[in-house]
């Protein structure tokens, strides 16, 4: 199930309920919402997400990015808790001007973005863990998690809460490459390329950088099993997701049907 919210400035706007649970639950809408940056949004796309009332925005950008694309400001006054959890994997900005210096090749690029997932799961978990935090101390939280893209840190954010409300992997990959539809390489390769500085870069080296792909995604929940030995064990080593706790997420994020 994916359920895209129709924005003229943001392409990847999309609420992450409605997956089924092992249990035969469902993820509740109107939860979790997931998007790349709110810098282009128009007045009827801001209109049109604050209706949704959201309660948090959890913005995984590093500074820089955050200062070169701000959130609307006019939406972020509609919420009460805007809260910035900027996250470089692998110094993600030295790391791609190395790689533009030494002649950057679709392989390269490829194992780039590999690894950046792989950092997520074993760097960042205190950020990631400041969302299940929320979830577990707020009575009725709408939450949105971006980064600029709203591909692969989000991509994580999203997958490891899906995870731990028992949804299965088959539909956490679903939702994480449904990116695709509505994250274009051919929109977004311009936009990299005036960011970091590759206007001189073939199209076909950067395409691996702004695509969605399993083994991104498949390269984090590997680097979970290694790290803990299993997902559930890595819920809870690194999150505090006991069965206690994840008991109570579900109790309160998913509903029958």
């Amino acid at each position: 199930m994916v359920l895209r919210l129709e924005l003229d400035g943001c392409p990847n706007f999309r609420d992450f309920g409605g997956y089924r649970t092992a249990e035969g639950r469902r993820v509740k809408l109107g939860c979790f919402y997931r998007s790349g940056h709110l810098a282009d949004l128009s007045e009827s796309d801001v209109e049109r997400v604050s209706a949704l009332e959201l309660t948090h925005i959890f913005d995984f950008r590093r500074e820089f990015e955050q200062a070169h694309k701000p959130n609307h400001p006019n939406l972020l006054a509609t919420v009460d808790n805007v809260v910035s959890l900027a996250i470089t994997p692998g110094n993600q900005a030295g790391a791609l001007d190395s790689l533009g210096e030494a002649g950057l090749s679709p392989d390269a690029a490829h194992q780039f973005m590999c690894d950046i997932n792989v950092e997520l799961a074993r760097s960042h978990a205190p950020a990631f863990k400041q969302i299940f935090d929320v979830l577990l101390q707020q009575e009725t939280p709408r939450v949105l998690v971006h980064c600029a893209a709203g591909k692969d840190r989000t991509g994580f954010a999203a997958a490891v809460i899906l995870l731990a409300l028992g949804v299965s992997l088959k539909q956490v990959m679903q939702d994480y490459l449904a990116t695709r539809r509505y994250f274009l390489p051919s929109e977004q390769i311009p936009y990299l390329k005036e960011k970091y500085g590759f206007k001189q870069m073939e199209d076909t080296a950067l395409v691996p950088i702004v695509d969605a792909r399993a083994e991104y995604l498949t390269a984090a929940l590997d680097e979970m099993r290694v790290l803990s030995g299993s997902i559930e064990t890595y819920l809870e080593s690194h999150y505090g997701l006991g069965a206690r706790e994840l008991s109570e997420l579900r109790a309160r994020y998913t509903e029958a049907g």
